[in-house]
């Protein structure tokens, strides 16, 4: 039961990110599905670090819901597809950087900068699982391009998710002030 709340939290989560970057940045865009900034990666980046599978399962569900109704006329596979990339890419950085760069399996102790290897490791990745895609749909004609805006977008959403995350627990490690009145 604990899972799946979890899953639903993340597809909540990572659809609402998509519809807010979607509202921010749908002006800007640079090819298909490739905007200038992209902070839902930072989501799908906190919530597989934090909730495993569980989360990159809700991060499916949630961008297989935001696929099919942001382009329903590229079909239901197209969402499905698309939605499993999502939740994939995320899992699959977090497992290559336990394995390739001898990070703890639980990421209790990560620094500052070993965080800024697995983002761009991260952002670089998804960037170029869902870039296949979308140049095998015939979705994007300019791929290196596209590649590379994406990741910069997916990495600079990133540290911004993360740098916001660092404020709040700063924020809340602040002991509190001495006001008793």
């Amino acid at each position: 039961m604990k899972k799946l709340l979890i899953i639903a939290i993340a597809a909540s989560f990572y659809y609402l990110a998509l519809w807010l970057n979607d509202f921010v940045w749908s002006e800007t865009e640079f090819s298909f599905d490739v905007h200038w900034v992209f902070f839902p990666s930072g989501i799908r980046f906190i919530l597989v670090l934090l909730a495993l599978e569980s989360g990159a399962i809700g991060i499916a569900l949630g961008g297989m819901l935001w696929n099919f109704q942001e382009h329903p006329d590229l079909g239901v596979e197209f969402a499905l597809i698309t939605g499993f990339i999502a939740g994939f890419s995320p899992w699959l950085a977090r497992l290559l950087s336990v394995k390739f760069l001898h990070l703890d399996h639980e990421f209790k102790f990560v620094s500052p900068q070993t965080l800024l290897k697995i983002s761009v490791l991260f952002a670089t990745l998804s960037a170029l699982i869902h870039q296949i895609w979308f140049y095998a749909q015939g979705l994007t004609e300019q791929f290196a391009l596209s590649l590379g805006v994406m990741a910069l977008s997916n990495w600079i959403g990133t540290l911004l998710v993360l740098w916001v995350f660092k404020l709040l627990i700063q924020r809340s490690e602040k002991p509190a002030s001495n006001l008793d009145v």
